[in-house]
């Protein structure tokens, strides 16, 4: 009688502590979003707004419109959500990111992010501690998914059916690219466990929903493959940009709106993970960040690399790309999704006061192009 109450009594513990880990679903899977009913789901996706504690006035400006004008379903961040070095301490971190996320709890629209090298660089406050301020917002879906995968806020957000609530018909892997490779100097990579999470998490999402679930990848770090896509051509090539020691323009299958302006800067390791994601066959594009005046999207082998602009004014860029980009899915016409950019000046345009305060901006910042510090400190005053 005591051995048969001993096994019943290790059987029951051995029932509590697996059922919640059995049950458990993750914030994604919990927020449960879904196509409308006409088939359609917009993602906007904001990347490299990369700003201190006092985020540009322009900035938030941008961000506010564009949730308001283009009513996503869905917000991205693709890293380099703050800038490390220009906060300084542990509260400028957490007040650099509330001064984004205070703006998007306020639409209420739901938010995944992925952080960028610039995140975690001299911010004194680790990754770990940035995902648990962004996991303070209602709105956030975000999550650390712990110490078994190299790097924080590796997870998939899947998108359930419009006539079947049970079925994701579309997924949204979230990467971390990491930040800087300090064995061989250079910028992080994907890593071997990385990869090994996202077969299995794509192999289980084929065999629950008959089939590949077709998808997009959202990460900071392009990869490698990207120099092979570029099209290598002789110095003095119109738009060609200068990189690796030659010169490169887009290819011919990049879309019309697609501008290279800068020499793209892909981890110093080849991981592999670009061919990953080709033998698994489920990812239509990679979505990244990090070269803030590239705006493109173009095919290489059957995967789409589409890389989104600067968003803010606390970096580096230009009036060419700076924007936000806009992906609309169709669940009935999924691997044909349609992609953007909405330019901060298209978007500002239609605010006559904040397009005034902009133009001066803009002269004083070619002013301070043509004459140095003195200006340049007045337009840094504008803006913040």
């Amino acid at each position: 009688m005591k051995k048969l109450l001993a096994i019943f009594l290790s059987a029951l513990i051995i029932f509590t502590i697996a059922a919640p880990a059995a049950s458990a679903i993750t914030k994604p899977e919990a927020a449960h979003l879904s196509f409308s009913e006409d088939g359609k789901f917009r993602i906007l996706n904001f990347s490299d707004s990369q700003d201190g504690a006092n985020l540009s006035w322009f900035t938030k400006t941008f961000m506010r419109r564009a949730v308001s004008e283009l009513k996503p379903d869905l917000i991205v961040l693709t890293g380099d959500n703050i800038s490390g070095p220009s906060t300084r301490s542990y509260k400028r971190s957490e007040k650099a990111i509330r001064q984004f996320m205070d703006i998007f709890a306020e639409s209420g629209v739901p938010v995944a992010i992925v952080f960028g090298n610039h995140d975690d660089e001299k911010a004194n406050m680790s990754k770990e501690e940035q995902m648990k301020v962004y996991e303070s917002y209602p709105n956030n879906i975000s999550f650390d998914e712990g110490e078994d995968i190299y790097g924080v806020g590796t997870y998939n957000v899947p998108i359930y059916s419009s006539t079947d609530e049970n079925k994701v018909a579309f997924n949204l892997w979230m990467i971390d690219s990491g930040s800087y490779d300090l064995v061989n100097g250079g910028y992080d990579h994907v890593h071997q466990d990385q990869l090994d999470w996202y077969k299995q998490t794509s192999d289980r999402l084929a065999e629950e929903n008959g089939g590949k679930v077709p998808s997009i990848a959202f990460q900071h770090i392009i990869v490698p493959e990207i120099y092979d896509a570029l099209k290598e051509v002789p110095k003095g090539t119109p738009e060609a940009i200068s990189a690796r020691g030659t010169y490169y323009t887009l290819p011919d299958n990049a879309t019309p709106d697609s501008i290279l302006g800068e020499g793209p800067c892909p981890g110093t390791v080849n991981s592999g993970e670009f061919e990953t994601f080709r033998q698994q066959g489920d990812v239509l594009a990679i979505v990244t960040g990090h070269d803030h005046i590239n705006s493109f999207r173009l095919n290489y082998k059957g995967v789409d690399l589409i890389n989104t602009p600067t968003c803010g004014f606390g970096a580096y860029g230009n009036d060419k790309t700076r924007g936000v980009r806009v992906i609309d899915i169709n669940e009935n016409d999924p691997e044909n999704f349609e992609t953007q950019v909405y330019l901060f000046d298209k978007v500002i345009k239609k605010d006559t006061f904040v397009y005034i305060i902009y133009k001066i901006y803009n002269f004083f910042d070619r002013i301070g192009d043509w004459f140095g510090d003195v200006f340049e400190s007045i337009r840094d005053r504008i803006v913040k």
